[in-house]
Formats: structure tokens, C-alpha cells, sequence
């Protein structure tokens, strides 16, 4: 089942196209990784994906519904994006900062059942010895699962990352793909997440859809990121290895 698919998408910023006919689908229980380099187009993809952006051209559908149909609380139910970075926040307590991802669902005063999830996720997250810390006086990684842990609180169908492991340390890059990966499996949502780390992304990923100069330069299962792909979107020559039917990219020099 589809959940969220992008059919003919162009966006321009002024006289210039940054997204230039992008297909994409994801389905239930599926997690895609857009990769490419800088510039390509991914970060403005996934914000049009959202609704952040208006494409200039082709449409974005969720649940095969236009997200234009869709009222704000409605598209805050379904779908929940970490962007790269997020302005400081008022002087609030790290559970707080994180209950604030209940909006879309609260009155006035959050239910138990508000306060139970959070708890959930902040024990899921390793966040309990920060719950009643300023959000302000973390570390930039802490700040970070802050905000991945407030999307995910959320509840939303649909998961949408961009650059999550910014300022995460190689432990908390693996620990936060693989609460994802759960996440996705266990809820039987998706989740599209942009991404420089290529071993992540395969690591992870159910699809890949490589990005070069706004257009899809390649897309499928994980095995689509060849040697080859890799020296024509990065200018990089590498070496695929594969252990126990992973692969992993070993970058060996740019070209």
C-alpha cells in the first residue's frame, strides 16, 4: 500500500529548477533513503514532501489523497518532519519540548494517555536523565534525538528526516536508525530520510532513490548504488563490499 508518492515534481526558486520531474513512492512498512550530493535537490525534495514547499509542477499525495485536501492538524497527523536544524526553543524542560509533539491531538491540557507516550519514547530514546533538563543547556546530539524523539510522539503515518544523524556520534547514529528501522517495522508506518552517509542508507533502507543536479539519477532496492553510480554521482571512486548480504561503500579517492 502506497502511503506517500510524488508523481512529475518540479520546484524552481525563481528562474531556477532545483527539482526537476521527480517519481517517487513509498509504501507501508518501507523506509527510502535519498542520497546525492550537495546541492541535488534532496532537502528540497522532502519539504515539498511536507507541504513546506509548493512544487512549481506535479503533484504529492498521501493515503492517495492530495496533501492540498489536506486541512494543517489533519497533515500534522500524518506526516512529521525533523528538519536539519530547528531555532532555539523557549526555556523548557527537555519533556516538554518533546510533548509539544502532541499538538495535533490536544485541547487544552495534555490526556494521561499524552503523557504516557512521551514517557514511552523517552525511555525508547535514552533521554531519561535529560527529561527535566533545560532543552537549551543540552549538547547539540542530545538536542537532536530531543527533536527526532518530538516527531515520533507524534504518531504520524508517514516519518520524514532530514539528516537525522547531524551531530550524533557513531553509536547514536546506529541506536537512532535502528529505533527508526523498529519504529517503521512495528507500526507498519514509512519514513523517507535524507542522507551524506551512504552506509547508513544501505544499512537501513528498504529503497534508495539517488539524487544528482534535482533529477532521480537512480532508484530502487539498495543494490542500485553501484561503483559505478557512485563515481558518476560523486566524482568518487570506491569499492562495494559486501559482508554477511550487507554492503558497505569504501571511499577511495575523488576523481
Amino acid at each position: 500500500m502506497v502511503m506517500i508518492s510524488a508523481k512529475d515534481l518540479e520546484f524552481s526558486y525563481k528562474d531556477k529548477t532545483v527539482i526537476k520531474s521527480v517519481n517517487i513512492e513509498v509504501c507501508k512498512g518501507q523506509i527510502l533513503s535519498l542520497v546525492g550530493p550537495n546541492g541535488a535537490g534532496k532537502s528540497t525534495l522532502l519539504k515539498c514532501m511536507n507541504g513546506l514547499l509548493k512544487p512549481t509542477k506535479g503533484i504529492v499525495e498521501i493515503d492517495g489523497k492530495y496533501i492540498e485536501k489536506y486541512s494543517s492538524v489533519e497533515l500534522a497527523r500524518s506526516v512529521s518532519y525533523v528538519p536539519q536544524a530547528e531555532p532555539a526553543a523557549f526555556p523548557i524542560t527537555v519533556f516538554d519540548a518533546i510533548l509539544l509533539g502532541r499538538r495535533p491531538y490536544l485541547n487544552w491540557y495534555p490526556k494521561q494517555s499524552d503523557l504516557n507516550i512521551v514517557t514511552d519514547v523517552i525511555k525508547r530514546m535514552g533521554l531519561e536523565k535529560l527529561a527535566m533538563q533545560d532543552i537549551n543547556k543540552v549538547s547539540g546530539g542530545e538536542r537532536q534525538k530531543v527533536i527526532i524523539a518530538k516527531a515520533i510522539v507524534q504518531e504520524p503515518k508517514i516519518l520524514l528526516f532530514d539528516e537525522p544523524s547531524t551531530y550524533l556520534d557513531l553509536k547514536y547514529q546506529l541506536t537512532m536508525m535502528q529505533f527508526i528501522r523498529e519504529l517503521v517495522d512495528e507500526k507498519k508506518i514509512c519514513a523517507i530520510i535524507t542522507t551524506h552517509d551512504l552506509n547508513l542508507a544501505l544499512m537501513f533502507s528498504d529503497q534508495l532513490a539517488v539524487l544528482k543536479d534535482g533529477r532521480i539519477f537512480a532508484a530502487g532496492a539498495p543494490s542500485i548504488l553501484t561503483e559505478d553510480v557512485v563515481r558518476e554521482v560523486y566524482e568518487v571512486q570506491s569499492h562495494i563490499h559486501t559482508q554477511d548480504n550487507k554492503a558497505f561503500v569504501v571511499p577511495l579517492k575523488a576523481m
